[in-house]
Order: structure tokens, then sequence, then C-alpha cells
């Protein structure tokens, strides 16, 4: 993966053991989350912004579980997918910036992060929109022959929705090799997902009834994660559906522009944070130096990432209608060919 190619240029070393590749993955997800909202803050980007800080367990242990022809869809806070699937953190914050060096070209910015070549299809700003798009990908991948798999990763809020009753089981019928992956944070935007679904793990009851595969993981143990999520894939990777919950928890605000405190307790996400935080609890199986090493490689490569994404060329006017249009001859490069 890209992220790992990027660690090793900063004399990291090999990571031998399932903890030191989950902790160096997730410590750089959450190095890029917290350099963008350092960023943001500072003024010196705009626009939306929906911190995954404190759910990395989720993001890493599902992406090491992958291949590279795996194909992954998001949602708006899909920057620690992007990263795990192998968007470079410099695209990712290149992308906040506006920038061409940005994953999108400086289209999308957060909540449009997008780069087929490393099989990530995109996030959406529509709640549960990838769901679809990971179903149908996964059944023209089985159709074509490749035991390749698509991934779907939503949040709570969007397994209320009614895109998920019908990719799920659209998948299912079709035998589509996806695998849905409900990151429960506890909140939908300002509402308890306790109060919609009841406790975590009830999403995974629900599911089940409809007779898909389904297991319930607690995202403060990583590598439980890690562990289900590659159980799940070579289950899915036989032809048939499957659904995970990890039950993280959303330590920031929804987004950058959110008065959170307005409804739950003002430090609630730092307190949880300090004594539960998955990052922390995987150091007890890496060695200090190793430690060390990683947080040196991680830090080195955030700092280049955000330097390159603010010298990077903002996108030309006259490119503004490319991209739009799929069918040739339709948009910036002239009228469309009617037959």
């Amino acid at each position: 993966m890209r992220w790992a190619q990027d660690l090793r240029r900063h004399s990291v070393g090999d990571l031998a053991t399932v903890e030191e590749q989950l902790f160096a993955l997730m410590l750089l997800i959450r190095s890029v989350e917290a350099a963008i909202e350092r960023t943001h803050r500072a003024a010196k980007i705009t626009g939306s912004f929906h911190s995954s800080l404190g759910q990395e367990s989720c993001a890493a242990g599902v992406s090491l579980a992958l291949r590279d022809d795996d194909i992954v869809t998001s949602n708006h806070r899909g920057h620690g997918h992007a990263v795990g699937k192998g968007v470079s953190a410099e695209a990712v914050i290149a992308e906040m910036f506006r920038r061409t060096n940005g994953s999108s070209g400086g289209r999308g910015g957060s909540m449009h992060i997008h780069n087929r070549s490393v099989g990530f299809y995109g996030e959406t700003a529509i709640v549960g929109g990838g769901l679809g798009w990971a179903s149908g990908a996964a059944w023209t991948r089985k159709r074509h022959g490749s035991d390749a798999i698509a991934v779907a990763y939503a949040g709570d809020g969007a397994f209320a929705n009614g895109i998920f009753a019908e990719a799920i089981r659209v998948a299912d019928f079709w035998e589509a090799p996806c695998l849905f992956v409900c990151e429960n944070n506890g909140w939908a935007h300002s509402m308890p997902s306790d109060g919609v679904f009841g406790p975590a793990g009830s999403i995974t009851n629900v599911v089940s009834a409809m007779n898909v595969r389904s297991e319930f993981v607690d995202g403060r143990d990583a590598v439980k994660v890690y562990e289900t999520g590659c159980e799940l894939v070579e289950y899915v990777r036989t032809g048939k559906p499957a659904f995970i919950e990890v039950a993280v928890h959303r330590v920031k605000a929804h987004s950058v522009n959110d008065a959170d405190y307005r409804y739950r307790p003002k430090n609630e996400g730092a307190e949880w944070l300090r004594e539960y935080d998955p990052i922390n609890s995987l150091r007890a199986s890496i060695r200090v130096e190793q430690q060390h090493a990683i947080e040196s490689a991680v830090s080195a490569v955030v700092d280049e990432a955000l330097e390159a994404a603010s010298n990077g060329a903002l996108p030309e006017t006259s490119d503004a209608l490319r991209g739009i249009y799929a069918t040739r001859g339709l948009g910036w490069d002239g009228r469309a060919e009617i037959r």
C-alpha cells in the first residue's frame, strides 16, 4: 500500500507485526486528520470537514484485510478510508487546499476524494450513497470473473435509510461479494444512535435477521477489528455479502463548524480518547524504539504532504467543466455526436 511505502522512505523499517502495521496506519490517519483541522482553524483552507479522529481502528483494521484490486466506497467522513486504501496523504490534504495535486484535482474537497487507480471509488456527501455503488460494483466484478470484492463504509445514520436495506438485499440476491461496514460512532449528527437502534450491536441484529452473515466488534480493540475483517473478507470472496458493525466513538464534533456542546458534554470526546484511545492500546505490543521510528516517519510524511499541498497549483478556470460529463464530446470538448 502507498502509505507503507511512504513511511519506508523515512527509514521506518519493516512493519513486521499486525500491531505495528495497525499502529502505523492508525497514527498516519490521525495525523492527517489533525493536520487538516489545524490548517482549517488557521483559515488556510475552507469548506466543510468531518474528522474521523478516534475512529481509526475501523479504517485500518478493514484496510489491512484487503487486496490492491478490491474497491472501496466511503462517506462524508472518509479520509481514513482513503488513506487506508492507498490514497497518499499529499493527495488527501491537497484536495482540502483545492489544488491540482489533490486526489480529485482540487474539485471535490473533503467529501469527494477519489482515486480509482488504487481502488478507492470515492466518498459521497449523500448519507448512504456509497452503499448502492459498492453493491453494484461487487456484482460487476463477479460477472467479470474476478474474485475481487467491494467494501462499503457508512455511518450508523446511513443504516436507517432505505438504500441500506435495498443494497444489502440486492447483494444477497445476486450473491454479490460486498462487505458492508458500519462505523457506529454513536451519533447521526446530533441524534444519538442508541435512541434509534438501541445499544451498539443492535444494527448487527437487524442485518442478521436478513439472513446475511453479520459480526459486531468493539473498535477499541484494533487487532480484533483486523481479525474479524480478514475472516469476513475471505467469506465475501466466496461470493456472498457480509456485514460488520464496528463500535467506535466520534471524538470530534459532527463537522468543524458544528457546536456539539449544545447536545453533548463539551469535553466528552476528549475524555473518551484519554481513557480508550485505540492507538495507545497498541503500544504495549510494540517496542519503544519502533514506536518512535513510526512516529517520526508519520510526522515527516504529513509535513511533506502539507508543504506539497500548500504549494500545489490552483486549477485553471478554463478547466472548470472537465470531468463533468462522461460522454465524449459532451461538455468541455465540444458538442456531443448524436447517432
